[in-house]
């Protein structure tokens, strides 16, 4: 026979038991593909109310707080001093604006996070609240603004030395006013885009001193001066690491294509805005 086809018959069993094999297989119907949800869209403009209540009804709260913020670092941002928190409308004090401009805006301009820092003013017109911040902001041209603020409370009162003070000459020689106040130093950081307070930080500001009774208030202002230099530069430092921190919270959450997807750099245009039909422009990393 020929060694061919002696060959062939040989392999024809094993061919027969894999073919029945593969028949015997049960047939698995493959079901539908479970659909990979679409990561929600970052939080593109405010929903709060555009008056001085900033209001937010039910759905917008709710869509607000399951949406994500597009952090866009470094970026251009305004120090505002205010006389009350998160007000545009009151004019805060000569010495405060000194303190948020010189101190507070200097150390700033330290951090690799705000690529330029400008003073603000709220003598622009504006409604009030955070939507007139918002609009102040617009004006600059700055994607974010730290808010500054500080207050004291008074504690002055006499020591146990104001007993010349009957004397007279006393008054003049004794240092018998301790001149006390406790306060607060604070900063918000508002997204502008959004109307949304990233953070708020503050700095516990301290100062005490005895002082003859004529003079004590002069003396009492300038410690407070004093005091809230000292504590925007420690104010500054916090700014800079709840940034830091914020970052590097949302590196660690960001999925692969968040990771891939470049940071936009759109200066002057502190908001990137893409028309209908046109090609998406960003500017390449140095």
């Amino acid at each position: 026979m020929n060694p061919w086809l002696a060959r062939l018959f040989t392999s024809l069993p094993l061919v027969t038991v894999l073919s029945g094999c593969a028949m015997s297989q049960p047939h698995v119907a493959e079901g539908p593909r479970a659909e990979v949800p679409a990561a929600p869209r970052p939080l593109a403009r405010s929903f709060y109310a555009k008056d001085a209540s900033g209001a937010l009804t039910e759905n917008d709260l709710q869509h607000v707080l399951e949406s994500p913020i597009d952090l866009q670092f470094p970026a251009r941002v305004g120090v505002v001093p205010l006389a009350q928190a998160f007000d545009a409308n009151g004019k805060p004090s000569l010495t405060t604006r000194g303190v948020a401009s010189r101190e507070l805006a200097f150390a700033l301009a330290q951090s690799p996070n705000f690529s330029h820092v400008s003073d603000v003013s709220t003598e622009l017109p504006n409604s009030g609240g955070i939507e007139g911040l918002r609009v102040i902001a617009a004006r600059y041209r700055l994607r974010y603004l730290i808010l500054y603020t500080e207050r004291f409370e008074d504690d002055t009162h006499l020591n146990g030395l104001a007993w010349l003070y009957p004397t007279i000459l006393g008054m003049f020689v004794s240092p018998g006013v301790t001149v006390e106040s406790r306060g607060l130093a604070q900063a918000d950081l508002l997204d502008v885009r959004t109307g949304t307070v990233l953070f708020s930080v503050v700095e516990p500001l301290h100062v005490t001193s005895k002082e003859m009774m004529i003079g004590a208030a002069r003396a009492h202002r300038e410690l407070q001066v004093r005091a809230a230099s000292e504590g925007a530069k420690r104010l500054a430092k916090s700014v800079a690491v709840q940034t830091r921190q914020m970052l590097a919270y949302a590196d660690a959450m960001a999925t692969p294509e968040g990771k891939a997807r470049r940071a936009l750099r759109l200066l002057p245009a502190p908001v990137a805005a893409q028309r209908p039909g046109e090609p998406s422009q960003q500017v390449a990393r140095p």
